[in-house]
Parts: C-alpha cells; sequence; structure tokens
C-alpha cells in the first residue's frame, strides 16, 4: 500500500532535514503534537480519545523533540496483541492494559517512539536519525532484497534498520536495551511496481496458539510533522519483545509466516522450534541469567541441532551444559547488541563498514562470556552453503535471506533478529 502523504489543515514537509527548518524556509508555524494529532482525527479517533483520559503519560512525550511517532491508527487500536487486530484471540484494550500494569502501558507507549526524525525517505535510504553505515546501502541493494529476504523481515541483507525508541531500562521493566529497545524497519516496492517503497516495522511476537508471528506494522500515512518530529500512522500496533525463555517458548513454524494458513514442511518446522534450548537453559540453572542480562546476543539452536546431538548433551551435569549455553553468547561491551547489521558489517582496510557484494566472503572472531571464541563466517547469499548446497535452491527450510548468508563455527544462521527484552536472538541449525 502506496502511504497517503496529503493533509490539508497542517503544514507538511517530506524531504527537509527538520521541522524547524520547515518552520524557517516556509514562513509558517510548525504544528504541535496535539494540533497534529487533532488534524489527523478520522485516522486516530480511538488514539486521541485514549490521550485525553492519559494526559500525564504523554506529557513527556509531548516535551520531547527529535522523535518519530509511530501512530496506530483507529483499526489497530481495535484491538491489541490479538482479537481485533488479525491476531486471534480476545482483544486486549488498553483500559485492560491500564488495569493489569501501569508500567506496562508506559511501556507500550514509548515503544511507539522512535530516537530521531525518520521521514520515510530516510527509512528507504537507510539514512536519518540513527542509520548505521550498512544500513545507508539500504536503497541500491532493495532490488536484490525484495527478490531474496524473508517475509517477517528476518533476512541478512545488511537492509534492515534497527531503530532505538524510547522503550529504555531507566523507564520501564519492560526493556533492558541500552539506548532503547529497537524495532526493525524494512522498506520493499510497492505492490504496483511503481511509486515510493512501503516501509514495515517488526517488533515483537503476538498472537496465541498456532497463530503467534512476528509483529508487522505497515505505514499507511506518513510524514505529518510536527514541531517535536513527524508521525506515521501504522497499520498494527507494535507488540514488545518478551522475555528471552517466554519467546523461545512461543517461536515456531508459523512465527515467521504472514498468515496460520501458510504451508509449513516438517523440516522448516523443526528448524524452527526453540523448545529444546528452553529446556537446556532450565537444566542449567541459566534462565533467569539469561532473561536479565542486558544487551544479549545469543544464538539459539534449533530443536533439530539438539536432536544431532542429543546423546551426547543427555550425559552432560549442570555445570557443562551452563557452559555450553554460554558459548552462544557473544561477550559484548555494554550498549552493544550483536543485530545482523553488525554481524556483516565488515571493517575494510581502508576504513569503511562494508559488507560482502559481488561473491567477496570475510570471518570475524567473537568472544564469548563462556571465554572461548566463535568464528562468524559471512557469505554472498548467492553462494555455496556449509554444506555444499546452493542457498538460492533450498527452499525447503526457512533461511536467513539470499542476500547474505552467516554461519558461525560452521553452522548456519536460519533466522536473525528475533527481537526480546533484553536483546537478540538468532537461530541456528547446528
Amino acid at each position: 500500500m502506496k502511504p497517503k502523504r496529503t493533509l490539508p489543515t497542517i503544514a507538511l514537509a517530506t524531504t527537509l532535514p527538520t521541522a524547524s527548518a520547515q518552520t524557517a524556509e516556509s514562513g509558517q508555524r510548525t504544528p504541535t503534537l496535539t494540533e497534529t494529532l487533532q488534524a489527523l482525527n478520522d485516522s486516530l479517533s480511538t488514539l486521541n480519545s485514549y490521550i485525553q483520559t492519559q494526559q500525564f503519560l504523554f506529557a513527556a512525550i509531548n516535551g520531547t523533540s527529535g522523535i518519530t511517532i509511530l501512530a496506530p491508527s483507529n483499526d489497530a487500536m481495535a484491538g491489541l496483541f490479538g482479537g481485533g487486530s488479525g491476531g486471534g484471540g480476545e482483544a486486549v484494550t488498553m483500559n485492560d492494559l491500564n488495569n493489569f500494569d501501569p508500567q506496562l502501558v508506559e511501556a507500550f507507549w514509548n515503544y511507539h517512539v522512535l530516537r530521531g526524525v525518520w521521514w520515510t525517505s530516510n527509512l528507504t535510504a537507510g539514512t536519518g536519525g540513527g542509520g548505521s553505515s550498512a544500513a545507508a546501502a539500504a536503497k541500491r541493494r532493495r532490488k536484490k532484497r525484495d527478490d531474496s529476504v524473508d517475509d517477517d523481515g528476518s533476512g541478512i541483507d545488511g537492509n534492515s534498520l534497527f531503530i532505538p525508541t524510547l522503550l529504555a531500562p531507566d523507564i520501564t521493566p519492560y526493556a533492558n536495551v541500552s539506548g532503547g529497545q529497537r524495532v526493525i524497519a524494512r522498506s520493499s516496492s510497492s505492490s504496483d511496481g511503481g511509486g515510493e517503497p512501503v516501509v514495515t516495522f517488526y517488533s515483537g511476537i503476538s498472537g496465541s496458539g498456532g497463530s503467534r508471528q512476528i509483529t508487522k506494522s505497515t505505514i499507511t500515512q506518513a510524514n505529518f510533522n510536527f514541531s517535536g518530529g513527524t508521525i506515521h500512522i501504522i497499520d498494527h500496533v507494535l507488540s514488545l519483545p518478551s522475555r528471552l525463555n517466554d519467546t523461545l517458548a512461543s517461536f515456531g513454524p508459523f512465527s515467521s509466516s504472514t498468515s496460520q494458513d501458510d504451508e509449513i514442511s516438517s523440516s522448516a518446522s523443526s528448524l524452527l522450534s526453540l523448545t529444546a534450548s528452553v529446556g537446556a537453559l532450565s537444566r542449567a540453572n541459566l534462565t533467569d541469567v539469561f532473561n536479565t542480562k542486558q544487551d544479549i546476543t545469543i544464538f539459539v539452536p534449533s530443536n533439530d541441532a539438539w536432536n544431532a546431538v542429543g546423546s551426547v548433551v543427555s550425559d552432560m551435569d549442570e555445570d557443562e551444559l551452563a557452559d555450553i549455553m554460554a558459548y552462544h553468547v557473544l561477550k559484548g561491551q555494554k550498549g552493544k547488541v550483536f543485530y545482523s547489521d553488525l554481524l556483516v558489517q565488515n571493517d575494510n582496510s581502508d576504513g569503511e563498514a562494508g559488507g560482502p557484494e559481488g561473491g567477496e566472503e570475510f570471518e570475524k572472531d567473537y568472544e564469548t562470556v563462556e571465554g572461548g571464541t566463535l568464528k562468524v563466517r559471512v557469505v554472498d547469499g548467492s553462494t555455496s552453503t556449509e554444506d555444499g548446497t546452493n542457498a538460492e535452491e533450498d527452499d525447503e527450510e526457512e533461511t536467513s535471506g539470499s542476500g547474505k548468508q552467516v554461519f558461525v563455527n560452521g553452522a548456519r544462521v536460519v533466522k536473525s533478529d528475533v527481537l526480546v527484552e533484553n536483546g537478540v536472538v538468532h537461530v541456528v541449525d547446528g
């Protein structure tokens, strides 16, 4: 769907560097956040009504500048985390959340506010309030990505933007990521092949039962400027990333599907199930430790990977299993989570960051919490995988997208960038 970009009652700017610059050049006063939201009342009346009952919650946001607000549409607000928004199950309203946990409501809204002003032109070009150098290549790589990456936004192609939000550890217990919990932004060509690219955000897992999936929220109306930044209207609320063990327990073949009716092969089903890792964490007495470790990057073996070494693991005691699990966690400095944009970033001799193109490949070593070293190898997605098969011909299993293939000590990353409360999960097949 092509984002609508007109609103006659307020002044809009889609390409200017800042909202204040718009005011200076046009001579018009940039509207306040309240004025802009009210001007969009046809699409945001539910949100506006809720704001009237929660003035204290929005006062801080209203006084913040240099932000981008992802405003859920009326349809998106009709049902949260399932139910009315198409996720299956009973809808949860904002009043339900308020009564259950006011801090959860605060976390929910802070997660819908991006740090930095991100117009759609920034989101599709990979530049703006916090875009990385790896993501800056998004525009020139988009065509290749459209033909190759997974529909759930987990493909490793150097195109994803990992944008920090106002959901930070010092504000709420519902995030433990330095600088603010991330939301993943990706752009793709419009369905009619013309016009501007479609921008979609990926967040936590929502739904229930077999309909659980990574939440997708697409911009339907874009670039409504206010004095503190800009607003995009999205068609689905973002879902807060859950605790690590809860995410692993709920993750499965449908977590990467756009519809619960999608057919999933038996091999893909076991490849994307992570319940064995939940059990391993519990046996090693590490569930709470890993749930609360700030800025975690963990490579989680699939059930198939555990089954392949089942006889060995079953004989391990708690300490031995703890060492195995700690070996799968990168030892990063505070404030650094290794999302896929960092994994595929190669520091070239000229000091520029980039990734493998034209068949180039590279390796990097990472220290783990256990004290050992993981070797991460990045190759172009069109090259052969570790087992000698061609990545583009492997349609039986969910892959990390043929834009790039990432191997960790020979195990392939088959699902990247699953957001959790305290960092990120990359699923490996070995």
